[in-house]
Parts: C-alpha cells; sequence; structure tokens
C-alpha cells in the first residue's frame, strides 16, 4: 500500500468493514442459514472437478437464461415486458447465490427465508413483488419476481427465477406509477412471498386476486405464464446437466463458476484502478413533491489492493416523495460491480463481484428506505448512482472515462379509446451514450439489453395514437473532441381526449460533460410545439392533460461530450452538420468551425481565428461540466460538490432556474398542499 501520507485519514480509518460499516444498513438483508453438511459435500465434489466440465455447466446455464428469456418475449403480453425487454432472467444456488450475469432480484433469499426446505416441494411455483419483503430483491411494486424451486433425483439444488415489470398492479395511477405517492400503498398491489403453484396445482384464488387488482389484467396475466413457463426452461436445463454429469458436480461447478468470477475481478479488474480515495455525486432532479429541490447522491470509492469500497456516507436522507430504493449493499454491488466489464470482456459478473467489490449505504438514505416509504421511481437512484460513480472514476483516472449518460426515460398515454375503454401506451426511450476518450458516444441507447422502441405501426394499431415523427436529437449530443451521442425525438399526436405521464431524469439538469467535454442537452416534453399553445414539461409528472388533436414531442437526452471541443477533427464537425446531427450554429459557437450554410464548405482561415478567439475567452478546460442548471445552483449555494475547482462553472445564470421553474407546481400539488 502506498504511503499513509498520499491518503486522507478516512482511507485508512474504514478499511476495516466489519468497524467502519457497523452502524450501517446491513449488507444482506436476507437471513440464510448455510448447511454444514450440505456446504461439506460441495467442497468434495470441487476438489477433482473438471475444468472443462466447469466451462460447459456454465455455458449450459448463460444459454438456459438466453434461452428462458427468449421464451418470455414470444408469450409475455404487455409491450413493456414483450417489446421492451423490462425483465431478467437467473440461476441461483441453494443458499441463494446468483451464478448467472447479474440480475435484478437475483436471489432466493425472500423465498428460503419464509419456507423450510420441508414447505419447498417439485411442483411448486412462487410468486412476489412486495418491496420491503423481498429480502432487498425488489425495486418498486410494477416488478413481479417468480422463483421455480430445482429439485434432482427429490433433493433440491438451487431455483430459477424471472421478474420483469408488468403494465400495471393497481395503485393511484393507471401503469402504478405515481411520482408523487407518499407512501407505497399509494403505488399498487404488494404481494409477499406465497406459492402460486403448490405442486403443481395452481392458487387459483390468489391468481383471481392478483388480477383484480390490475387494470390490464390480461396483460398481467400473460406476463406471469409466461415467467412460469421459462422458469421451467431452466429448471429442466440444469436437471438435464445433472443427467449428464452428476448432481454433485453440476452444484460444485456453481460455486466454481461464482468464485471464478470473483477471482477474475480481484485480478484482472482491480489493478486497473489506483489505490485512494475518490470522492463523485450527481443530483436527482427532485424527489416528485418538492420540485426546486434536488436530491444528492455521494458516493466515496475507496480502493485498497485487494478490494474496492464504495461507501455512500453523504447520500440524502430518505425522502418524502417516492425516489427512494430499498435494495441492500449486495444487490448495489452486483448493479455497479457489472462496470467490470468495461475492463473484462466476457466477465460473466455474478454473485463472485461482491468479493472484492462492495457497496455500503448508510440507514435511512435514499439508498436504504423503510417501509412504508413510497418507492415507485427508484429508477432515478440507479441512474444517478451509475452517475456519481463516473465522477469518481474520472478523478480516479484523470478523465479516461466514459462522460455520462442518462439512458432511460419512460412516457405514457391514457384515457379512454375510441370504443371507450381502458388504454395505456408507455414506452421506454433510449437516450444518447457518454463521449469515449477514443470516440463519439452512441445514439438513442437503453440502458435495458435488448430494448426496443415501439414501431409506429404497432402503435397505431392498437391505441388512439398516431406516429408523426421518429428521429434523433440535433445539437443534443454533448459537444467535445469526441461528441457524446444524441437523444431520441418522437411525436405523437393524440386522436382523444387524455393524459400523459412522465417517468424522467435529466430534464433540466444535464449528462456531465468529461475532461473538457460540454454537458449533453438535457431532455423533456413539448405540448403543441411551435403553436401559441406551445408548453414545455419537464421533470417526472403523473398526468398533464391532452386534448384530441394534441401534439405531444418527446425528448430524451444527449450524452456528455468527452474532451475539448476546439481539438474536435474539423471534417467530423463538417460531417456532423450534413448529417445533421450538430446545427451550423454549434459547429460555430462550440467546436469554432466556420463553414457556408449551403454547400457546407469549411473556412478554414476564420476557423483557426475563431478557435484561437475562444480558448482564450474560455480559459483551461474543467474535468467536470454539469452543465447550466447545476452551475446556478452551485453558485447560488444551493449544491454543494467535493471538488469545486474541478467543476466548470462558465453557464451558471439564474434566468436558467426561471426557465425551469415556471410555472413549476402546475401538475403537481405543492409540497404543502
Amino acid at each position: 500500500m502506498a504511503g499513509a501520507q498520499e491518503f486522507s485519514q478516512t482511507y485508512y480509518d474504514k478499511a476495516d468493514e466489519q468497524t467502519a460499516f457497523a452502524d450501517y444498513a446491513e449488507y444482506r438483508y436476507g437471513k440464510v442459514d448455510r448447511d454444514p453438511a450440505y456446504l461439506e459435500r460441495i467442497a468434495a465434489a470441487r476438489k477433482d472437478l473438471d475444468p472443462i466440465l466447469v466451462d460447459i455447466v456454465d455455458g449450459g446455464i448463460e444459454a438456459a437464461v438466453m434461452e428462458a428469456e427468449a421464451a418470455v418475449e414470444r408469450t409475455a403480453r404487455s409491450t413493456i415486458i414483450r417489446e421492451q425487454h423490462d425483465y431478467r432472467a437467473s440461476l441461483n444456488t441453494l443458499d441463494c447465490l446468483s451464478v448467472s450475469r447479474v440480475s435484478w432480484a437475483a436471489t432466493a433469499d425472500p423465498i428460503v427465508m419464509k419456507f423450510s426446505s420441508e414447505n419447498i416441494l417439485p411442483g411448486d411455483v412462487f410468486i412476489y413483488n412486495d418491496v420491503y419483503g423481498s429480502a432487498g430483491t425488489i425495486g418498486h411494486l410494477p416488478d413481479y419476481c417468480v422463483v421455480t424451486p430445482i429439485f434432482f433425483d427429490d433433493n433440491l439444488i438451487g431455483f430459477a427465477q424471472i421478474f420483469g415489470h408488468v403494465s400495471d398492479v393497481g395503485g393511484r395511477m393507471a401503469g402504478s406509477w405515481p411520482s408523487t405517492s407518499r407512501s407505497i400503498f399509494e403505488e399498487g398491489t404488494i404481494c409477499p412471498p406465497v406459492k402460486l403453484h403448490e405442486q403443481g396445482v395452481l392458487n387459483e384464488g390468489l391468481y383471481d386476486v392478483l388480477l383484480r387488482n390490475s387494470r390490464f389484467p390480461e396483460d398481467l396475466r400473460g406476463d406471469i405464464d409466461a415467467f412460469v413457463g421459462a422458469n421451467e426452461i431452466i429448471r429442466r436445463r440444469v436437471v438435464e446437466l445433472c443427467e449428464r454429469f452428476g448432481r454433485d458436480e453440476v452444484e460444485g461447478a456453481f460455486y466454481e463458476i461464482i468464485d471464478r468470477c470473483a477471482e477474475v475481478v480481484r485480478e484482472k479488474g482491480l489493478p486497473f484502478f489506483p489505490e485512494g480515495e475518490f470522492i463523485g455525486e450527481d443530483f436527482i432532479e427532485n424527489d416528485g413533491l418538492t420540485l426546486d429541490k434536488p436530491v444528492k447522491m455521494k458516493l466515496t470509492m475507496r480502493k485498497y489492493p485487494e478490494k474496492m469500497v464504495l461507501d455512500f456516507d453523504g447520500t440524502a436522507e430518505q425522502a418524502k416523495g417516492p425516489i427512494n430504493w430499498a435494495l441492500d449493499g449486495r444487490h448495489y454491488s452486483k448493479w455497479l460491480g457489472a462496470f467490470f466489464k468495461a475492463q473484462i470482456p466476457g466477465i460473466i459478473i455474478n454473485e463472485g463481484v461482491t468479493d472484492a467489490f462492495r457497496c455500503r449505504i448508510p440507514k435511512r438514505t435514499i439508498l436504504s428506505s423503510e417501509f412504508p416509504a413510497p418507492v415507485v421511481s427508484r429508477m432515478t437512484c440507479m441512474l444517478r448512482m451509475i452517475s456519481a460513480y463516473t465522477v469518481a472514476l474520472a478523478k480516479a483516472f484523470d478523465g479516461e472515462v466514459v462522460a455520462d449518460m442518462q439512458n432511460i426515460q419512460i412516457y405514457g398515454l391514457y384515457g379512454e379509446d375510441l370504443e371507450g375503454k381502458l388504454f395505456l401506451m408507455r414506452e421506454i426511450f433510449g437516450a444518447g451514450s457518454g463521449a469515449r476518450p477514443y470516440a463519439d458516444g452512441t445514439d438513442a441507447v437503453d440502458l435495458v439489453p435488448y430494448s426496443k422502441n415501439l414501431p409506429a405501426e404497432f402503435i397505431e394499431q392498437r391505441f388512439p395514437v398516431s406516429v408523426e415523427r421518429v428521429g434523433l436529437a440535433i445539437d443534443s449530443g454533448g459537444p467535445g473532441k469526441y461528441r457524446g451521442g444524441l437523444g431520441y425525438v418522437k411525436e405523437l399526436r393524440t386522436l382523444v381526449d387524455g393524459q400523459y405521464t412522465t417517468v424522467t431524469e435529466r430534464t433540466a439538469f444535464a449528462c456531465i460533460g468529461i475532461k473538457g467535454g460540454r454537458w449533453g442537452a438535457p431532455g423533456g416534453s413539448i405540448k403543441n410545439p411551435g403553436t401559441p399553445e406551445e408548453e414545455h414539461v419537464f421533470y417526472s409528472r403523473d398526468a398533464v392533460p391532452v386534448k384530441a388533436n394534441d401534439l405531444v414531442r418527446l425528448i430524451t437526452p444527449g450524452g456528455g461530450g468527452w474532451g475539448d471541443p476546439l481539438e474536435r477533427d474539423i471534417e467530423a464537425v463538417r460531417m456532423d452538420v450534413v448529417r445533421r446531427l450538430v446545427s451550423h450554429g454549434s459547429a460555430e459557437r462550440d467546436y469554432g468551425v466556420v463553414m457556408d450554410p449551403d454547400s457546407f464548405e469549411v473556412d478554414e482561415s476564420a476557423t483557426k481565428k475563431l478557435r484561437s478567439e475562444i480558448a482564450e475567452r474560455r480559459g483551461p478546460t474543467k474535468l467536470i461540466d454539469r452543465g447550466p442548471y447545476a452551475e446556478s445552483l452551485i453558485k447560488r449555494g444551493l449544491l454543494e460538490v467535493s471538488d469545486p475547482e474541478l467543476e466548470c462553472t462558465s453557464c451558471a445564470d439564474d434566468k436558467v432556474l426561471e426557465h425551469y421553474w415556471k410555472d413549476l407546481y402546475k401538475y403537481t400539488a405543492g409540497p404543502t398542499e
């Protein structure tokens, strides 16, 4: 370890996790006893395990997970599951460790905690969505989780598991996503871990209750049945492996696969990181209730020779609004630990990552909320956690990291269709990814793997909506030597009166530019753009009224830029203008490139002069550029950042705050109402 004088005292004080985090939230909420006889049997099986057999089992598990997810895509009913792939499959060991690639809800802890081994039988299928009764495996109530125990020769050997975001589970709002909820009871039906099937027999009474509490019961039934059927695929494939290689060998391979992940992360991943202490923070736009008060996400990354720990001390306390997240440090470790794939291509991130990489969360924060705090918008914590981590990495690597990105915006239109039936058209939109130290970011990318936008034909056949435009949002990518990816623009014309709902972030705060790169343009929506009735809508909103023939323009954020924009290749700027990715105005203002508006011919002399003038006027670039909204709040003293000398402040302007705070509570009750 480097000399003591190089790092702060907290770096050393918090090296001993057992004492340093004794008063923090529990690292693993699940209380699962490990049978010594079971562990002894597994240890014996692993002594002479053939590495090639482990490879075969590893490949078989991943193939089973992929097959199960493909089955869900083909058999589920709701658009958010079938088209937008908001679900995941996984395989757990008997003691609830995730063997397959990272998945939310990837542990059967809540089943093993509630049901004794004698009450977990072949043919059983369990279901739950209880955020506070799921041992930290469920983020919000629309995520239903189905768990199927796997038996071989009457011996329980593991669990197949699928969870996914369904259309509606009741609650105050259509779609079960009230962005102004003050309690989880407003957000939908709570289902504790229960048996949906008992020894192969469907519990029809339970199913009736779950379906009766959904506005779209046919969608919910289709999704849950798809989960049950896909779990059966995983169960069968694991049984086939046991038939081929033997039960002890396959179970032993589970733990070898987990330990392989730990070993690779420790030997190949950790050495990339410099030792020391690095602070990153970002801000959620608001908690859904108090709209002019951002919520802080802060982490301190401490890299030791044998491990890395993310300490979330300084993150905001539990919020009144629904931005809280109720997972445990173990799950957050697997979530952010997935980013090791950037250093180790091809690695399967599973439970093993937690041996070398751990997140520690203080009690009663927005990341460790307590019942019955609202949680439905926990996605905001998910995204801003990544951004805070990006800032810490930028400091650790002197900016040689991918710039910030947003990646998820959700919009929905709902009301009564032309036949008087309730409808909900909801879509998850991608956004621009951050620029890289060697290349531009990618456009309109969704954080959800394999997610697809809804085709115009699909929308217009099923909903009273006309799709009038789909494309990329010009100038949305953050300027830089390498440009941030562009956001998405989509225009929808409603054919009936109704309402639209937004679940959004980065509509005021911008994606952060890195090492001289500029901020990416925030997203948002506009009602009736270019008309006297034009209205900008920011932040997450429950119910913005629309009338028949209204046009709604949806825009998603652009990714942050990387590097000094004045160093961008002039021909690359010219081609961006030709391709309508960057406007003529931005080419001059941000990149210092002067060209003819008709022929696109670059004036090299004028460009050289303009770039020199911009550089002199601007001064040295900064490591972090958060954009005008954040900079204005920092200048006013309403936000604090840990290393202000590294932050750009050239865009601070009180007029920016006036723009976002005009008519702030038009569609949301004020915090005291």
